[in-house]
């Protein structure tokens, strides 16, 4: 028997993330030698197609074709050329089979290797899906350098560094905590409380990864609202306080926060206008 492999900060936070369903549509993995890719790939596959309570099992016919290579649900880009990169008909392909349903599982999963590599046009295009992505859609974008993203797709997504030290491993606790703090604030029937949950988003870096936990948050809370899927306490509390357009126009108005982060805005201003817009939709 095989020893099993210890696992980095950045492993175990990916991990606690599928674990406690705080993952958001699109993430990126990253991996400076490429190494841990293989293991953590089986392991989201897994849990994304599982459907028992505890997933992954690893013991159902979802995980066992999973882990076989053969699930109709998920699907890795095909790379061609002398870089070994996903072309942008590759990305358009994808973007076409993205609206039809599951053929088996809850989810579909779309694995795309040497992102870093993408030509501006490819990445372009798979930016357009990316915003506006359909329901129970997980995109995994595998590569070395993620600054060879384009900063609005690094905008639009969790980035998990595979060979991150402990203290990036805690700054996305804390950047959960700070996104399900806003969330319970919203739940909230005072505007203040939610306008002084809003008070530390300053950084537009730190903004945009608290706007995306925050997202997922929302998003949790229509699965669970909809399909009746486990949550959390700050999920099942919007769950039972807010109707689902309200959700689905929160969430629109956290898309266009994410725009905004990408422009000239005032930060001072922009806790203010995100409060308010909040507000008006739920």
């Amino acid at each position: 028997m095989g020893v099993e492999k210890e696992l980095s900060s950045g492993e175990n936070a990916l991990r606690r993330a599928l674990k406690l369903n705080r993952i958001s549509h699109a993430i990126v993995l990253e991996d400076k030698d490429g190494e841990g890719f293989d293991g953590e790939l089986e392991y989201i596959c897994k849990w994304a197609v599982c459907r028992e309570n505890d997933r992954p099992c690893g013991r159902c016919t979802q995980c066992r074709k999973a882990e076989s290579l053969s699930h109709p649900d998920i699907y890795t880009a095909q790379l061609s050329g002398k870089t070994a990169a996903v072309n942008v008909e590759e990305v358009r392909k994808i973007c076409a089979d993205a609206y039809i349903r599951p053929n088996e599982a809850a989810n579909k999963v779309y694995i795309i290797k040497n992102a870093d590599r993408m030509q501006i046009q490819a990445q372009n295009a798979l930016l357009k899906l990316i915003e506006e992505p359909p329901q129970n859609i997980l995109f995994v974008l595998c590569c070395e350098r993620k600054d060879s993203l384009l900063p609005t797709i690094l905008s639009r997504v969790t980035v998990y560094n595979l060979d991150s030290a402990e203290e990036e491993d805690k700054s996305c606790d804390e950047i959960y905590a700070e996104a399900e703090r806003i969330a319970l604030a919203i739940t909230e029937s005072k505007g203040y409380n939610l306008l002084l949950s809003l008070k530390d988003l300053k950084d537009r870096e730190h903004t945009g990864k608290v706007i995306r936990s925050l997202k997922g948050i929302i998003t949790n809370a229509l699965k669970a609202k909809t399909a009746g899927i486990k949550c959390s306490e700050a999920e099942r509390k919007l769950c039972e306080k807010t109707d689902i357009i309200n959700l689905i126009n929160i969430t629109d108005t956290l898309d266009t926060a994410l725009q905004r982060l990408g422009s000239n805005i005032n930060m001072n201003l922009f806790s203010t206008w995100l409060c308010s817009e909040i507000r008006r939709k739920k």
